[in-house]
C-alpha cells in the first residue's frame, strides 16, 4: 500500500515538473519554438507559396501496391 502511494506521488511530481518546464515561455516575449516551427517567409517577409509533398509509403511500396491492385 505504501509503495503504491509513493509511486503515485513520484509520478505526480514528475508530471508537474515536466509540464512546467515544457511551457516556459516568457510573458510578452513569445517562444523560440514559434520561430522554429512557424511558416517559412520569403525575402520580402511574405509567406512562401511552395507546397510540400507528403507520402505515407515509399515509392517502392506504392509501386508494389499498384501491381497488386491490377493483378
Amino acid at each position: 500500500m505504501f509503495k503504491k502511494a509513493l509511486y503515485a506521488g513520484l509520478l505526480a511530481i514528475f508530471t508537474l515538473s515536466m509540464s512546467t518546464s515544457l511551457s516556459s515561455c516568457k510573458a510578452k516575449e513569445g517562444c523560440g519554438l514559434e520561430d522554429k516551427y512557424g511558416a517559412k517567409t520569403g525575402k520580402n517577409g511574405q509567406l512562401s507559396t511552395k507546397r510540400g509533398k507528403s507520402n505515407l509509403f515509399s515509392k517502392k511500396t506504392r509501386k508494389k501496391m499498384k501491381k497488386r491492385g491490377q493483378g
